[in-house]
């Protein structure tokens, strides 16, 4: 996909008043894939979402959109791409489509944070949709999603384990790439005992060309965190994992770098675990396996050369975002 636009709305819509529409099979057609969203989460605590959304059409723009129903307890506030979007109770959404016409197949995978400002049940709906005249929207699939918020302070666990994942470790992408990545794995997590996790993070744009770039991580295949950093910023923050984590737990840190620039950023990653109790066998990194290390890197080992591997990542072109009303049937 070549790129994605966002919108959000700052009116309400009547969403209660639309209808899944019959599509024609030549054009695009938005159908709900996955989504992950949180089922319970306490006030204000960052929780991740994803959204993945296939158009099984032939050629158009389409779209997904997240909505805080009206009548919800708060706000929701919704990240993505490093981006905040606030979402009051009043039907207002936040639409992420694509910019140009794209076939058959294409899909829109979208994901972040979400935390919800009070305490109550919310009802969150989610839907796939496509555009059929310019501008013009309607919807094609759509779940609602129930999530209980709690406004109390979890208790402290029993027994937590840090584990310091990334220390200030520096990614730099040179100018010939357009990103860079690594992961490191924990495993022997006691699940029998796991009660929750966080992850707490902080990354900096240490030194590199003047325009802005982004920083990611990913945990166990779902991006997180994208944090879209300047010149020597800094970013930190708090990511509840609670829910999320199995016998193991991988964790990615990558950078985005425009071709042509240059970019070095700074990770610095904690994990934490709480247990019931101490876990017989402490969760810890994952060993370095050396005969696969060394099946690797035979070529570069036979020409006296240690190789790196480098992964190149596609660069998403960064969001922004119209306010506008929402018409009736999905129109504006």
């Amino acid at each position: 996909m070549s790129q994605l636009y966002s919108q959000t709305y700052d009116a309400p819509w009547g969403y209660d008043a639309e209808e899944v529409l019959t599509v024609s099979p030549l054009i695009a057609q938005g159908v709900i894939e996955e989504h992950n969203f949180p089922s319970s989460v306490n006030t204000n605590v960052n929780a991740p979402w994803s959204l993945v959304v296939h158009n099984i059409g032939i050629l158009g723009r389409f779209a997904a959109f997240i909505v805080n129903v009206s009548g919800n307890p708060g706000d929701i506030k919704v990240t993505w791409f490093g981006k905040e979007w606030i979402l009051p109770p009043t039907n207002q959404g936040l639409r992420i489509y694509s910019a140009e016409a794209e076939p058959n197949c294409t899909r829109i995978n979208a994901g972040g944070q979400i935390a919800f400002a009070a305490e109550g049940t919310y009802s969150v709906r989610i839907l796939a949709q496509h555009e059929e005249d310019p501008d013009v929207w309607f919807i094609d699939d759509e779940r609602s999603i129930t999530v209980n918020v709690v406004d109390v302070i979890p208790p402290e666990w029993p027994h937590t384990v840090p584990i310091h994942i990334f220390d200030n470790v520096r990614l730099k992408a040179e100018w010939w790439e357009i990103g860079k990545a690594i992961s490191k794995a924990i495993i022997d997590i006691d699940t029998t005992l796991l009660l929750g996790g966080k992850l707490d993070y902080t990354v900096r744009y240490t030194q590199g060309t003047p325009l802005a770039e982004t920083a990611n991580i990913a945990f166990n295949g779902t991006n997180l965190v994208s944090e879209y950093l300047s010149k020597g910023e800094a970013k930190s923050g708090t990511i509840d994992l609670t829910g999320l984590i199995g016998r193991t737990a991988d964790i990615r840190i990558s950078i985005d770098s425009a071709p042509g620039f240059w970019s070095e950023v700074s990770c610095d990653i904690w994990l934490t675990l709480g247990f019931s109790e101490e876990p017989p066998i402490p969760p810890g990194p994952e060993p370095v396996d050396w005969l696969e290390w060394l099946t690797k890197n035979a070529w570069w080992m036979s020409l006296g050369v240690l190789g790196v591997g480098l992964i190149i990542m596609s660069r998403p072109s960064f969001p922004f975002v119209i306010y506008q009303p929402q018409g009736e049937k999905g129109k504006k």
